[in-house]
């Protein structure tokens, strides 16, 4: 990776004092473009590369900057000099040769492949443009017949080429490069779909379509409220807004510190059989099967990512792990160190743990099929404030929602104004049936990470109004 080129010499001069120094770039080259009812609209093209520079003495600190001229020797010294208002009270942990190997074979031994780390072949601006407009209006004409008269329909495309590079004192010097697209689906009466893909071949309407039909379900009349528990139907899109919070439980720093409901719990039965989640590295499930487009080779600390399985079948298995974490228990790291945590508008220059593909996997049924196992309860189809809403220390939540009555295994109408309550482990100890639906969540604002899981039957549910 060229932004790293004189960080390389760089690192076999280090600073008086300096003990150990480490670059990281990440490089995101995007491409959007809109398709509104078949007719292309607004594009735009952009490149960013961050830089964060690792410095370490007594204690670690860190710089972060997107000026690729800086000298690096005089960033790696800002680096070290910030190291004196560090909390921490010894250096941080950073990646080896010796790590790599350790966790390429972990990797070999639980029979994942040994992946070459390439770069994606790009093709020019105007060529790439050219395609994701036309697949674009492919999309368009497939998904027409399926919207209501005179709906608009609109398609966001977008290409992103992701470049990670680290070079550090240690020997460490590697690069990964992934591609993916993102393809979003508005229609007018309120539905809105997205699917990501390592290549545009991989985006099928299908997923689009049978939301769209989802959402033609909900076309009932608003009847009064009944708050109770009640046996319920999940929307992936609900059970996806309780995993985009909800993953902070399975990492390792909260299990050490007890600030998660699983601490403790570590090979016990926890959730319901029915429920079995992973985090991939790639777009693939367990199955081969391609459920995404987000790819991550190594993680912001250089640690080849691996495929974690987190809860089997309701029983709790493993952790996510950086660097940091891993040391503490003793083991290697999965390769889940990473940055960017949350939706805010701060720089997260700290490494934490964070997943890659946090993934809930699918069972066999169809919606209409949780709805006739149901017979009486509700179909929960949408929730909110799921940043907020959700005590991950506890695992206590309180979601507001929108909900629809099931009589007979059919929905019969709509109730508003609702919350539902509970604790996670309980909700996800209930589930008695999984659906073949997925919904993905990607960490739009920073792309780094996804979520996905389906929709699922629980034996109850607290509602009220």
């Amino acid at each position: 990776m060229r932004e790293l080129e004189q960080y390389r010499i760089a690192m076999k001069g280090l600073p008086e004092g300096c003990t150990a120094a480490e670059a990281e770039a990440e490089k995101q080259k995007k491409l959007s473009v809109e398709v509104v009812d078949g007719v292309p609209g607004a594009m735009s093209c952009s490149e960013q590369t961050e830089l964060f520079v690792r410095a370490s003495g007594e204690k670690t600190g860190m710089v972060y900057t997107q000026k690729l001229d800086e000298n690096p020797a005089e960033v790696i010294a800002q680096a070290l000099r910030n190291s004196e208002a560090s909390q921490r009270t010894e250096p941080e942990i950073m990646c080896s040769p010796a790590v790599w190997e350790q966790v390429q074979a972990q990797r070999m031994a639980q029979g994942e492949s040994e992946e070459i780390l390439l770069t994606p072949e790009e093709e020019n601006q105007e060529a790439a443009v050219g395609r994701l407009l036309d697949f674009g209006k492919k999309l368009t004409a497939e998904l027409k017949p399926y919207g209501r008269d005179g709906a608009r329909i609109r398609v966001d495309l977008e290409q992103t080429i992701l470049t990670m590079g680290l070079v550090n004192s240690n020997g460490m010097d590697v690069t990964a490069s992934t591609c993916r697209y993102g393809v979003s689906v508005s229609m007018d009466g309120g539905y809105h779909g997205f699917v990501s893909a390592r290549n545009l071949e991989e985006v099928k309407a299908e997923p689009f379509i049978d939301g769209i039909r989802q959402r033609s379900l909900l076309e009932l009349p608003v009847i009064p409220t009944q708050p109770g528990t009640y046996r319920a139907v999940l929307s992936s899109r609900v059970v996806n807004y309780i995993l985009i919070t909800a993953w902070q439980m399975f990492t390792a720093n909260r299990a050490q510190s007890g600030s998660t409901p699983l601490a403790g719990k570590l090979g016990q039965q926890v959730f319901s059989q029915c429920v079995t989640i992973r985090d991939y590295k790639g777009g693939k499930d367990s199955k081969n099967e391609v459920t995404c487009g987000f790819s991550w080779q190594i993680d912001c600390e250089g640690v080849p990512s691996q495929d974690v399985t987190l809860m089997e079948n309701g029983v709790l298995k493993n952790w996510m792990y950086n660097m940091a974490s891993a040391a503490a228990d003793g083991v290697v790291s999965t390769g889940n160190a990473g940055r960017k945590a949350l939706l805010s508008g701060n720089i997260h220059t700290t490494t934490v743990t964070v997943p890659k593909n946090f993934t809930m996997e699918s069972g066999e049924a169809s919606l209409e099929e949780l709805f006739e196992a149901c017979g009486d309860g509700v179909y929960v189809f949408e929730n909110y404030d799921q940043f907020h809403a959700l005590n991950v220390v506890s695992g206590d939540f309180a979601f507001p929602c929108k909900a629809a009555r099931i009589e007979g295994g059919k929905l019969t109408g709509l109730w508003e104004g609702l919350t539902m309550n509970g604790n996670v482990c309980r909700l996800f100890g209930c589930v008695e049936q999984v659906g073949r639906d997925r919904i993905l969540e990607p960490m739009s604002m920073y792309d780094s990470y996804e979520v996905s899981g389906p929709s699922m039957l629980v034996s109850e549910l607290r509602i009220s109004g």
